[in-house]
């Protein structure tokens, strides 16, 4: 299995020494010793992930941060920032610029790391939840444009969750009433239940494919509850979600 890309940006030269060589056992790393060196190799180095120092010269851990979230290429690389100071002000200044975590100095080995394969593996299951390559077999219609759209909005801007329909309605720039008609027409089914399918096409893909526990799957799916979802998963496919996955 190859490495995940870890990008490590401290500016201390021993410090930074240390990191490289305790997590060169776990990832493939590649150091920089402050933001703007980190900015230059994310030219040419894509990593999974990004530990970066807060307090450097040149370009701090904040600027960096600001510099790959506005970045497309880059604004979805995840980051953890080090800390010495621990002040709540600098945690939430780092949480509004999109930090994934934060780990106060001194840090130990086996903390990052496991941090680090924590988010690492977040992100993989979101990745695939997000993705919008719905089962074709097992699924919906044909789509034509409406419903495409429809597809995703829900999976690209609402995450399969917290929105109304009124609200996929506005987005595309139509009353509920026309949208309601439109998925009746297309799919035969009301808005709700046409995006209860999108939803369920995605959780029995994950259930397939994933070792996940159902109900982290119907959280991020936008169930309100696992019971629900085990409900609807059952209308649809004729039986209930392994229950292996439910004592998880």
């Amino acid at each position: 299995m190859m490495k995940k890309k870890v990008m490590i940006v401290e500016d201390n030269k021993d410090l930074l020494e240390s990191m490289d060589m305790l997590l060169s056992e776990y990832f493939e790393v590649t150091p920089a010793v402050d933001g703007e060196d980190a900015v230059e190799k994310l030219q040419d180095v894509k990593p999974d992930i990004v530990v970066s120092d807060i307090m450097m010269p040149r370009m701090d851990g904040y600027q960096l941060l600001k510099a790959i979230r506005e970045n497309p290429e880059w604004k979805r690389i995840p980051i953890i920032l080090l800390t010495a100071l621990g002040q709540d002000d600098n945690l939430i200044q780092g949480y509004e610029l999109g930090a994934d975590d934060y780990l106060v100095k001194p840090i130990r080995a086996q903390v990052l790391i496991s941090r680090i394969n924590n988010i690492l593996r977040k992100q993989e299951f979101l990745s695939k939840i997000y993705s919008i390559d719905l089962d074709q077999k097992t699924a919906l219609p044909v789509k034509d444009p409406a419903l495409a759209m429809i597809d995703s909005l829900v999976v690209r801007k609402y995450k399969f969750k917290n929105f109304s329909i009124p609200d996929l309605a506005a987005d595309m720039g139509m009353s509920y009433t026309k949208l309601e008609a439109i998925v009746k027409d297309k799919a035969g089914l009301t808005p709700v239940k046409y995006i209860n399918e999108i939803k369920l096409v995605k959780a029995n893909e994950l259930l397939k494919n994933e070792d996940t526990p159902i109900k982290e799957i119907a959280f991020y799916l936008g169930f309100k509850s696992l019971s629900y979802f085990g409900k609807c998963y059952k209308n649809k496919y004729g039986s209930t979600p392994s229950l292996k996955k439910l004592d998880k």
